[in-house]
């Protein structure tokens, strides 16, 4: 999502490592996890290791996929209820079709959303000079359930121990209490992905 922080830390880069050491043939990888537990970062030191091996990839961000822009998506939630914070909020389908097109070589467009403006880019990109397609955010280990996902990485940490990350990146209000029942229903949810993952990597303090 642009406009979105992010804080490269250690532990961004030593899952990077991790999974670059563990990849074979994998061309679709899925980066997921609870909040706090350095997705989008550990996404951006794993494309620059790849770059390092003369290997081109693009990362998308679940963030650029939900069906609600995030001006409004919180309004929308209160709305509806703690209960459709999860995987009904993701435009899969949108998803699937570029995981089938990068597979089959196809041209993929792809979209990005700024996250303090009601606009949404749509980019057209030539799939022949990228070898590896990163997907991050959320609930990502979701498309490794149909096998729209060769990789899986799930990224451990409770909303407790990831708390201070997510008040680096501006998204915690510790005074906010729907926040925090977002927070915690979404880390339930995840909890549920955790047996599509290929590689867990485990939460460590810095």
């Amino acid at each position: 999502m642009i406009s979105d922080r992010i804080f490269i830390t250690d532990k961004s880069k030593n899952h990077a490592k991790t999974i670059i050491n563990n990849l074979k043939n994998e061309k679709i990888i899925l980066i997921y996890g609870g909040s706090g537990t350095q997705k989008t970062e550990t996404a951006d030191c794993l494309q620059e290791l790849l770059y390092q091996k003369r290997k081109q990839s693009v990362v998308l961000s679940l963030d650029d996929f939900y069906l609600t822009h995030p001006t409004i998506r919180n309004e929308n939630r209160k709305k509806l209820g703690i209960e459709s914070v999860g995987i009904s909020e993701i435009d899969w389908e949108e998803l699937k079709r570029i995981c089938v097109d990068f597979k089959n070589k196809k041209q993929i467009r792809i979209q990005r959303v700024h996250k303090y403006a009601e606009i949404v880019e749509h980019l057209t990109l030539n799939i022949l000079e990228i070898d590896y397609l990163i997907i991050e955010g959320l609930f990502a280990g979701y498309l490794k359930k149909d096998n729209f996902g060769d990789y899986a990485i799930y990224l451990e940490g409770t909303p407790y121990n990831t708390f201070e990350f997510r008040q680096m990146r501006g998204k915690e209000n510790e005074n906010d209490s729907f926040r925090k029942k977002i927070v915690r229903k979404e880390y339930n949810v995840v909890c549920q992905l955790k047996r599509l993952a290929d590689l867990i990597l485990a939460f460590e303090g810095e």
